[in-house]
């Protein structure tokens, strides 16, 4: 409820500012011509002109339609599973559903569909058949990569879920998905291949000045660029790198701790995951998720995707009883030591998930209390 509350005041309080990186994204479009990250946009555009209405209300209510569809299925989504005190770490992870308010730059930006498309295809797991499933993800997956390329990358989640529907061996389900991904992989050639040149993104920002009065943004900047001028603005040195793999390892330690003690029920899963390992299978999601840190900036974007990929697909494991988690020494102390003695499990959980949340930008140190502070600043703003 706290986020829920917080997402809506910021995202309103802040719609309207020319610096609001996040509204810059949605406002990309095809006026210029066909292009990456436009499809919404375009969408908004043409709904604005018609019906004669302010464009950065529509895209603000579409937002808000989002966040509530979004937070309904994560409540959905954990309402029913049997919590471990474990696992209180792992929802709770400032790497998780707080990071977008803890860090406002990565509020309201294309990245919550991500996770929302894959709860929304989660939910459908029980619900369709292998080839239900597959129709679906056909039609869900164009609207990501047409929004946003970088869904690309999390793409292994929703083939995970997919595969545990295979109930025998036939040929037909691996040359579907054969055929899927190879027309993912055409979309992303094709986008990557078609950087707006310098008239069409000038055509496209004309468009929006002069029927809306808006200017194109920070995110539009790059659509004339290629993958380079990404990948040049990188400057990797041992203290950044350093930085965020502290910032991943106590974000997720409890989710690491979980991972390593769970295996797969062998009488719930068919015959593909019976000879995967599970914590193998894991690790190869977690890899592939971490491409776009080579690609661009935005690593504290790229840590709240992969982190929230990745709880979500272990909780759809454990909520659809097909993994065990065994009670290993470790866990046994910490239920022992930690969750029953409440003042070390509140101090412990403060320090490790409110006390802190990483910046949106890579060489950006550390933020600090990220809940007190937007308590104090959604006060001021209503109270002073």
């Amino acid at each position: 409820i706290f986020i829920f509350i917080c997402s809506f005041h910021y995202m309103n309080r802040d719609h309207l500012l020319d610096v609001n990186n996040s509204m810059a994204e949605w406002l990309i479009n095809y006026q210029g011509g066909f292009g990456r990250r436009g499809l919404l946009g375009e969408l908004f555009f043409q709904l604005s002109y018609i019906l004669d209405f302010s464009l950065r209300k529509i895209i603000l209510y579409f937002l808000f339609i989002v966040f509530i569809i979004y937070y309904f299925f994560i409540y959905q989504f954990f309402k029913n599973i049997k919590i471990k005190p474990i696992f209180i770490f792992c929802i709770f992870s400032p790497l998780f559903l707080i990071y977008p308010v803890a860090e406002l730059e990565s509020l309201g930006r294309k990245d919550i569909l991500i996770p929302l498309f894959f709860l929304i295809y989660c939910y459908f797991y029980s619900i369709l058949n292998i080839t239900g499933l597959s129709l679906l993800l056909i039609f869900l997956f164009p609207i990501l990569l047409l929004t946003h390329e970088i869904s690309i990358f999390y793409l292994p989640c929703f083939y995970f879920v997919s595969f545990l529907k295979i109930k025998n061996l036939k040929i037909s389900s691996f040359i579907t998905y054969f055929f899927i991904s190879i027309f993912f992989i055409l979309i992303i050639y094709y986008l990557s291949n078609s950087p707006h040149t310098d008239e069409q993104l000038n055509l496209m920002c004309s468009k929006l000045k002069i029927i809306f009065n808006e200017n194109c943004g920070l995110g539009a900047s790059f659509l004339n660029k290629s993958l380079s001028t990404y990948i040049a603005e990188l400057e990797f040195n041992f203290k950044d790198v350093s930085r965020v793999l502290l910032i991943i390892f106590i974000g997720n330690f409890a989710l690491f701790i979980s991972i390593i003690n769970s295996n797969f029920k062998n009488e719930k899963v068919n015959f593909i995951f019976r000879k995967i390992n599970f914590q193998l299978s894991f690790l190869i999601i977690f890899l592939l998720q971490t491409i776009p840190f080579f690609i661009a900036v935005d690593w504290g974007r790229w840590i709240n995707l992969s982190s929230s990929m990745i709880i979500l697909l272990y909780f759809f494991c454990y909520k659809n009883k097909l993994i065990d988690i065994k009670d290993s020494k470790f866990i046994l102390y910490f239920n022992r030591k930690v969750y029953d003695n409440k003042k070390i499990f509140l101090i412990l959980l403060f320090l490790t998930c409110f006390s802190w949340n990483p910046k949106i930008v890579y060489h950006e140190d550390i933020g600090s209390i990220p809940i007190y502070r937007k308590i104090v600043s959604i006060t001021n703003f209503y109270f002073n």
